[in-house]
């Protein structure tokens, strides 16, 4: 796909173009996507539509489009192609500014030029009504998030082609589209464990050491956060071999735990080292 790409997004705004990286940028735009509920009455003949009439039926989806991201010819995030190139710009947005961020449309026209009369190709994406079941922001000013997405873009896209991390990334994204509690829960934990790869024997006293030496060089806060991982683990645990649903805030929690070390990784241009901070823990030293 050799075209210019205008990716909208929804759940984010800017006031003017904001540089990604070489050859893809972020815009203000507006543009409505509607997606209505149409009923037909009678069948269609092969390679024919329905016949008439047609008519609408109450409800649908709609979203607003306050920004567009554009991905110049040729031009590719990492080892992407480009419409996964989208993805990861839509991905690491979703990690450190807002669950709510969504693409639903793909077009090779700019959607002001197509205002002005331009006829667009476009391609339904994520076109699915925003989950309640994770919290939508984070603690993050847009700005500050979409200056932090740009400087860690390319060295995010390079860990990619680590298998652990790459599932580490999709996992925790998955999350953000889901509408239950425990596929939440699981998908959160599918994303540590696959980032820090414990083993196969006592896995929540190993992947709780981890995480909480990963967290914090300060061995107080260390030791409360080995705690609260273990028990947040636990009732992973429930949902997973007792069908225990879990409640809301022990998936929150979860949800900031992934999101953190997701952000140290992705900052570090590293994984984490699993031995190195079992030995810090052990010794009681900074990782």
């Amino acid at each position: 796909m050799k075209v210019r790409l205008y990716a909208a997004f929804t759940g984010i705004s800017v006031k003017e173009s904001v540089e990604i990286s070489n050859g893809l940028r972020l815009d203000p735009t507006y543009a409505h996507v509607m997606a209505p509920f149409i009923l037909a009455f009678s069948p269609a003949e092969d390679g024919k539509p329905h016949p008439g009439p047609w008519k609408s039926a109450s409800g649908g989806l709609a979203v607003d489009v306050y920004a567009q991201a554009t991905l110049d010819e040729g031009v590719n995030i990492g080892a992407f192609d480009r419409l996964n190139s989208i993805w990861f710009l839509a991905t690491l947005l979703r990690l450190r500014i807002s669950n709510a961020i969504r693409v639903p449309i793909i077009s090779d026209t700019s959607f002001s030029e197509v205002a002005g009369g331009a006829e667009p190709v476009l391609w339904p994406v994520e076109f699915n009504q925003s989950s309640q079941v994770l919290p939508f922001q984070t603690a993050v000013d847009p700005l500050v998030g979409l200056l932090w997405v740009s400087q860690h873009i390319e060295r995010g896209a390079d860990l990619m082609t680590d298998e652990g991390f790459s599932l580490a990334i999709q996992s925790n994204d998955r999350a953000c589209h889901v509408d239950s509690l425990g596929t939440a829960m699981v998908l959160l934990w599918s994303s540590v464990e696959a980032l820090f790869r414990p083993g196969g024997r006592d896995i929540a006293k190993t992947l709780s050491r981890m995480v909480a030496t990963y967290l914090s060089d300060d061995t107080g806060v260390r030791d409360r956060t080995y705690q609260e991982i273990r028990a947040l683990y636990k009732v992973r645990g429930d949902m997973v071999h007792a069908a225990r649903m879990p409640d809301r805030i022990s998936v929150e929690s979860t949800a900031k735990v992934a999101r953190q070390v997701l952000i140290r990784t992705i900052e570090e241009g590293q994984l984490p080292d699993g031995q190195r901070l079992l030995t810090a823990w052990s010794n009681r030293k900074a990782y």
